[in-house]
């Protein structure tokens, strides 16, 4: 997942309904079958169909992509993970947007006005159609905000929307947000693809079936979904800024690194964003083959449970940042594809602050004799009895990254520090995180010591690794830390103050992480694309926003 989520909405796409049922784009009739287990025919001629479909798709002005997970939805109501937005950004659009350098640009709204601290006010771009016909207009902003912000029935995309109290259509192309607290990244928020505009009319029509069937504004439309095998689009020959350049996009599910760079240097395909780092040698070496790497806007953190009475002492937290050459460790493992993290947000985010460790494994030894552990003579730390162990739970989601904690753990043993790894499956990250978050304030107490995270940050806005897993009452606090005056500075950070007051709460705010160690640092992974040089107009993106309605083959 894209890391930034923890609402969940009711709907569900199941087998049945994700995988059987297609629309049929039929001129006369336009119907839909589904599968039941009394039709057993219509299985065999939908799959007919769908194989057929997918033979016409490979074929032609189409681009091909692959994609090493499959969507569980096109709705994003229902599914926001990285699979989900590589495909439905071809559907969805945007009110504004982020262009190529991180600004805020007109995009579904022409244009807008800051009206007061808490109220905007979006001119909406006229003409323009969901693929369902449905007409986009104010009503439809409304309608796509409410269904996501149901309080009853919240959509995912709710995490980037529940700063929005009311919407109101002031006339059929002008629409007003008005919010519950002053919150700067307003825009922001409003550019990230999790919040493109659906077509809620739409949706409520066909219930469920909206994830296999979305209607959004975009340059391309769905045209059918083969379970496991292929996803197509077509060219949405009514989009508002002209008909595509291509007449569609295919998206094969392609799950294993070595078949996705065979079927790139085949041509098989055109494209993929998910590139194995092992691959990227010989990739850069086909003269086909265009490879771009660029830091991700992600972070790789530990958090720390503060519950865990070794790991509540300061300065056991203080030493484990001293002990260990994270920097060395990192160049060793990701090479070129990582770097070093030495604050709690990527570097070029708006209240950015490094605050690095220092390597200093005497002066972390000194800080673990002052809370009573000494050395015992196999060289670990020990106290009355007891190992200095410390569990560390981690999902392995991220290349190398059981390579690059292994290599860690082997630093802390030298050091005197036995590290254990909690190997789990890597989609019960966030569940855990969530589930440990959720025992703040009751009896009950997490039993990890060191937990990864990860989490995008795709708003450029340091707020975006600081609230939820350092707020009192955040969602993902899994370390249960609070601090009020860091609440405060929270608060301040994301409000309609000046930016030079905002930049200097958020930099408070670090340095009261810096201090209290609620999570450990280590990494921000590099990502890449690589593409057929047969491929125009699809570049990399900071925020991983992908511009589909420019691209075009030679």
């Amino acid at each position: 997942m894209d890391g930034e989520l923890t609402v969940h909405g009711p709907h569900t796409i199941d087998d049945t309904h994700s995988i059987q049922e297609v629309r049929m784009l039929d001129a006369h009739t336009n119907r839909t079958f589904r599968h039941s287990a009394a039709a057993p025919r219509l299985v065999l001629v939908l799959a007919l169909v769908v194989f057929a479909l997918g033979s016409v798709m490979a074929q032609g002005n189409v681009v091909r992509f692959a994609l090493a997970v499959e969507p569980g939805s096109l709705d994003l109501y229902a599914d926001t993970t990285t699979a989900s937005l590589d495909v439905n950004q071809a559907i969805y659009e945007t009110l504004v947007r982020f262009d190529h350098d991180m600004n805020v640009v007109p995009w579904l709204a022409t244009s807008w006005e800051q009206v007061d601290a808490t109220t905007y006010r979006f001119d909406l771009r006229e003409g323009v159609s969901f693929h369902s016909g449905n007409p986009f207009d104010a009503q439809a902003v409304k309608a796509h905000v409410d269904r996501v912000n149901d309080p009853a029935q919240p959509g995912l995309p709710r995490a980037f929307l529940n700063h929005i109290e009311e919407v109101v259509v002031l006339d059929e192309f002008l629409v007003e947000f008005r919010l519950n607290r002053e919150f700067g990244p307003t825009l922001a928020y409003l550019a990230l693809p999790h919040t493109g505009i659906m077509d809620a009319v739409e949706a409520e029509a066909i219930g469920d079936a909206f994830g296999v069937r979305p209607s959004g504004t975009g340059p391309f439309r769905m045209d059918s979904w083969s379970r496991g095998s292929a996803l197509n689009l077509v060219a949405n020959a009514d989009y508002w800024g002209g008909a595509p350049a291509v007449d569609g996009l295919q998206f094969r599910i392609i799950p294993e690194p070595g078949p996705r760079t065979l079927a790139l240097q085949s041509g098989e395909i055109h494209v993929t964003n998910q590139v194995s780092i092992q691959d990227i040698p010989s990739l850069q070496a086909n003269p086909n083959v265009d490879v771009e790497v660029a830091p991700e806007p992600r972070y790789i953190r530990w958090l720390v449970n503060l519950n865990d009475p070794v790991l509540g002492d300061i300065n056991v937290r203080r030493a484990l940042t001293m002990a260990i050459d994270y920097g060395l460790v990192v160049d060793a493992i990701l090479g070129e594809f990582g770097s070093l993290l030495e604050g709690f947000v990527i570097p070029d985010s708006i209240g950015y602050l490094a605050v690095p460790y220092t390597y200093d494994p005497e002066g972390a030894a000194d800080l673990l004799e002052e809370s009573g552990w000494e050395r015992n003579a196999a060289g670990l730390f020990e106290r009355d009895g007891q190992v200095l162990r410390i569990p560390m739970m981690t999902g392995n989601k991220m290349p190398r990254e059981l390579e690059l904690f292994e290599a860690i753990q082997g630093q802390f043993r030298d050091f005197g520090i036995d590290m254990t790894i909690d190997l789990i499956e890597g989609a019960q990250i966030y569940p855990n995180i969530a589930r440990f978050s959720d025992m703040k304030g009751t009896d009950q107490v997490p039993d990890f010591g060191l937990l990864t995270m990860d989490g995008g940050m795709r708003t450029g806005e340091a707020e975006n690794g600081l609230q939820s897993a350092f707020l009192c009452q955040g969602n993902r606090n899994a370390s249960h830390y609070c601090n009020p005056e860091y609440d405060r500075l929270l608060a301040v950070a994301v409000s309609g103050a000046p930016d030079e007051e905002r930049v200097e709460a958020y930099h408070a705010a670090q340095r009261i992480l810096a201090e209290e160690i609620p999570a450990i640092n280590i990494w921000q992974p590099s990502w890449a694309i690589a593409t057929n040089v047969a491929l125009d107009g699809y570049r990399l993106h900071p925020a991983g926003v992908w511009h589909y309605e420019a691209i075009s083959l030679r």
